[in-house]
């Protein structure tokens, strides 16, 4: 409220405007998405909690694609997912926003990566604020990374122009990583970047 009084111009702008509307719900039983606790019941309704490894199966048998299974969380659910041939998994905790004791996704994807054994692409999604968290993340076993929030928070500061810069700001930090590392090669990385005293025995 004190924002807002602050900010008579953007408050007398917003209160005019249009409400939010989520073009995805449009046209659905809940409206257009303006109404949060309409929308929310909407979003609770379409988990099914009889969802199971079978529904990959079924998933496979109509449709052609790239299949990745989003939030794995630990080692053996890994290799579940692997076993049914999926194309990717992307070890991901939501952010915390289910549960902020979860495990961190970077502590997952050794183990990970050791479990499946190549059957698998694994991409490593969350934590990656600078390039040196993604040349980690490829280090410990990822084939690549996830990286919303530092997306989202540079589309909101600077639109277009802004994830740009930090796309240009990531990949400038990758290339410096490497440099300092001695990897001349993203194929290059493996664990041994990762391991105290592993450099000086490449050497």
């Amino acid at each position: 409220m004190i924002d807002g009084m602050l900010h008579p111009a953007w408050t007398w702008a917003f209160v005019r405007s249009e409400p939010i509307r989520f073009a995805n719900v449009v046209g659905r039983d809940v409206g257009d998405g303006s109404s949060p606790v309409t929308l929310a019941d909407y979003i609770n309704s379409q988990f099914d909690p009889a969802l199971s490894w079978d529904d990959i199966d079924w998933l496979r048998s109509v449709w052609d694609g790239k299949i990745v299974v989003k939030g794995i969380q630990c080692v053996e659910d890994a290799v579940l997912a692997a076993d049914r041939g999926v194309d990717a998994i992307a070890l991901s905790n939501h952010g915390g926003r289910q549960l902020d004791g979860s495990p961190a996704t970077f502590s997952l994807v050794a183990p990970v990566a050791d479990a499946v054994g190549g059957r698998t692409e694994i991409i490593c999604d969350g934590g990656v604020r600078r390039g040196s968290d993604i040349v980690k993340a490829i280090a410990a076993g990822a084939t690549a990374c996830m990286a919303g929030r530092g997306y989202l928070y540079a589309l909101g500061a600077g639109g277009e122009q802004g994830v740009d810069l930090l796309l240009d700001w990531w990949r400038e930090d990758v290339r410096r990583t490497m440099s300092l590392i001695g990897a001349a090669s993203v194929a290059e990385l493996d664990r041994s970047y990762l391991e105290l005293g592993s450099h000086e025995e490449r050497r």
